[in-house]
């Protein structure tokens, strides 16, 4: 028997039925409200409104978890890598070891980017920055594939592994062209990240061989960004999407949701942090001690997370990847500080209590650092952590139960009306 919750209003009792996801979770369809009742439902920031039914990742902000398709996301980190993730959020299960090969040939083949787009980078300043860069790219890729996401798939393209290919190559591009290097291009033998690093680090003469351990770190950093549910650049391209815009339009979009700081910025807030600690040439404790009162623009962005009531599990697991690849190595002052608020924030009760625990955008923004990547590109390899899940959605709805439904949000108008316009001698 379906449950229903009673709205009365007037001398009327409206039943609105209640969905029950697979977790136990409940919501009140109120599909609806307007049609039967004339009013509208009033949640600023959507924070207590489903925008969609979906399968692709589930958030617990009671306990912390997080989890892709079913699987927690410390598994994922721990077994599995970047590319079998995304193919896992895109096409809803682990793939056979034939579909990972045939996947990441794909990969390899889709990485190349059309060469009269180099020609694109060159109307670009020199210090433009990255993310505005691979937004234009993105959204550019449009005019070299023209045709409807469905014709691509019957032909057996699917456009969202071209552009898992292509992002990588664009973002190293990007940066070359904001420090007036050469381009390097893609080979075909090295695997998803190391091929990044290699575009992004190698000059012609001089060619940059990434180490296994920088290779498995960024993909578990990437495993880690690669969805959260209904955050702002997820719900981004599913608002794009839903006119029928084409995959590059939509995840270009989302890019550009990136660009505010409580959204992207929070990895660049992290270095800030540390970089302001340095130069106060105060110690560790004596800082954080005055940014408790004030003393300092506290770095709120890179501590806690408002979507948890506790500690999330990103958080710890990259808290543990973090403290793990610093073992047995020559720090240098951004790592050595890193270190020293880490165990401070973790202890401190002034933190604790507040669950302001450095989260998954502080330790990947050092660990990034340590990795040669400078805090300008931040954002940009945020972007292809993100994209997966960008993806996944962007496909759930194309071809899910929602792909007929254009969103179009209501509002309570609070401004004045019926007003005359009166001629300018007058006013």
């Amino acid at each position: 028997m379906s449950d229903f919750v009673e709205l009365k209003f007037g001398d009327q009792v409206h039943r609105l039925p209640v969905i029950t996801g697979t977790d136990g979770n409940k919501g009140i369809d109120i599909r609806d409200l307007h049609t039967k009742t004339g009013l509208t439902s009033y949640d600023p920031g959507f924070f207590n409104t489903a925008y969609a039914q979906s399968k692709i990742s589930r958030r617990d902000a009671l306990t912390g978890d997080l989890q892709y398709r079913g699987y927690d996301v410390a598994e994922l980190v721990h077994y599995s890598t970047f590319v079998e993730t995304s193919y896992l959020l895109i096409y809803g299960d682990l793939p056979t070891e034939k579909q990972l090969k045939e996947f990441s040939m794909k990969l390899s083949k889709h990485s190349l980017i059309h060469e009269d787009m180099i020609n694109l980078f060159d109307g670009f300043p020199g210090r433009a920055h990255p993310l505005a860069v691979l937004s234009v790219m993105v959204s550019s890729l449009s005019s070299y594939y023209q045709d409807e996401y469905e014709e691509y798939l019957d032909r057996g393209i699917d456009q969202a592994a071209r552009l898992l290919a292509k992002i990588r190559t664009i973002s190293a591009f990007s940066y070359k062209k904001m420090i007036g290097q050469p381009f390097v291009y893609p080979l075909d033998r090295h695997p998803y990240c190391t091929n990044f690093l290699y575009m992004l680090f190698s000059i012609p003469s001089v060619k940059y061989q990434p180490s296994e351990e920088h290779d498995r770190i960024l993909n578990q950093l990437w495993i880690l960004y690669a969805d959260h549910e209904q955050n702002v650049s997820n719900t981004t391209v599913q608002l794009i999407g839903s006119t029928q815009a084409n995959i590059f339009a939509s995840v270009s979009s989302a890019i550009n949701a990136l660009w505010g700081s409580r959204e992207g910025g929070r990895q660049v807030a992290a270095v800030e942090l540390i970089e302001d600690i340095i130069k106060s040439k105060l110690s560790v404790p004596e800082f954080l001690e005055r940014l408790k009162k004030g003393d300092y623009q506290r770095h709120s962005t890179c501590f806690g997370h408002d979507a948890y009531k506790v500690k999330s599990k990103r958080s710890t697991i990259a808290q543990k990847l973090f403290l793990e690849f610093y073992k047995q190595k020559k720090l240098d002052p951004i790592a050595e500080i890193a270190l020293q608020v880490d165990d401070y924030v973790s202890k401190d009760p002034f933190y604790l209590e507040k669950n302001l625990y450095p989260n998954l955008e502080f330790y990947s923004a050092i660990l990034f650092h340590s990795l040669g990547i400078p805090k300008e590109l931040f954002t940009a390899m945020q972007a292809i952590g993100k994209l997966p899940g960008w993806l996944a959605h962007w496909r759930e709805q194309r071809i899910g139960v929602n792909a007929s439904h254009k969103v179009r949000p209501r509002q309570i108008f609070t401004g004045e009306t019926h007003r005359k316009y009166r001629q300018i001698l007058e006013r």
